[in-house]
């Protein structure tokens, strides 16, 4: 039936059963998901502390310790509505005889179609939403600029978190990739009390890293020999290089792209010659904003990550098919990460 087709719930189901394009970065670092009811979110910054415990006598009264830490922000997310025209209405009006689908039901066939277009409308928001990972993981902020939007969310990741040029680029002779990692992964552990877990290295960044003869020395590829890291299971464009006992970190190369709207060309999710660095147990999230629709609003769906929408127009005579979320991809442990450009 197309009423029961279009249907909210329908569609809202056929989209949280999609899979969705490389999600490697969010995944790994921004792993936690919240919903909001408000066109504002609460952004909690964690710092990390380093206080002890002071001693007492037990014949005295306790010490008082402030809560200390973090710092408490609004910030409302960006808005994402895509939309096209869909076709999948046609299909049930459409003669088994004068398609291809001979042996599909229309039913079939305009439930295909119409989770093929939901799929691509789903797939333009996830990548938006890793190109944001990819952007916070980098500069340490969120540049949201669009029709009738130009924001900027800043996480106050720390100046020496950021190294924009080495003395010794990686693949010089004079360069020790090893070495810098574990003076990065040292600085974040002082300053955040993390310790780093991963360090994503971009297609770039991955050639100058595999011309040292120390890295080919020391990095221990064990783990998939002993089916800890299954290759296969990886997401696409994502490498597992392998784990540096000293300092302690898994390797990987991150091989994306997206289509830049300003250029129309491709260009490299993570920046060419850039690396991250950060720990997967972060308390990092993605955190969606309310969906802005009175259809929302009158079904009590509000609060959800994506809300599907469809409508007819009279003339020219189309269905329209609508997509809407209100992302933010928020670092809220910015001392834990490390960024760097090293060629």
């Amino acid at each position: 039936m197309p009423d029961q087709l279009f249907d909210t719930r329908t569609m809202l189901e056929a989209v949280e059963q999609m899979h969705t394009p490389s999600t490697f970065l969010l995944n790994t670092f921004f792993s936690n998901q919240e919903t909001f009811d408000t066109l504002t979110v609460d952004v909690d910054i964690v710092k990390g502390g380093r206080k002890l415990a002071p001693f007492v006598s037990p014949k005295l009264a306790g010490k008082v310790i402030t809560r200390e830490g973090y710092t408490s922000k609004q910030f409302k997310p960006a808005y994402i509505k895509p939309k096209m025209e869909t076709n999948a209405e046609q299909l049930f009006k459409r003669s088994a005889g004068n398609n291809p689908y001979a042996n599909e039901t229309p039913a079939e066939r305009a439930a295909k179609q119409l989770g093929k277009d939901l799929a691509e409308l789903n797939d333009q928001i996830t990548r938006r939403e890793e190109w944001m990972a990819a952007q916070v993981l980098v500069t340490g902020k969120s540049i949201i600029q669009g029709e009738g939007v130009d924001l900027e969310v800043d996480y106050h990741m720390p100046a020496e978190h950021k190294v924009s040029a080495l003395t010794n680029a990686w693949g010089s002779t004079a360069a020790d990739p090893i070495a810098d990692l574990r003076l990065w992964a040292r600085q974040v552990a002082k300053t955040s009390g993390r310790r780093p877990t991963h360090v994503v290295l971009s297609g770039v960044a991955q050639d100058a890293f595999m011309k040292s003869e120390q890295v080919h020395k020391l990095l221990n590829t064990r783990r998939v020999d002993m089916g800890q890291i299954n290759p296969q299971n990886l997401p696409g464009g994502v490498v597992y290089l392998g784990f540096l006992n000293d300092p302690g970190l898994d390797i990987y190369a991150y091989n994306e792209w997206f289509i830049d709207p300003e250029s129309n060309e491709l260009a490299p999710m993570i920046p060419d010659g850039q690396i991250i660095m950060g720990g997967s147990g972060t308390r990092n999230s993605r955190l969606y904003g309310a969906i802005q629709d009175l259809e929302a609003i009158e079904q009590g769906q509000v609060e959800a990550a994506r809300f599907p929408k469809t409508w007819k127009t009279p003339d020219p005579s189309a269905r329209w098919l609508m997509l809407q979320s209100a992302p933010l991809v928020a670092m809220l442990e910015p001392d834990a990460f490390f960024t760097a450009k090293v060629v």
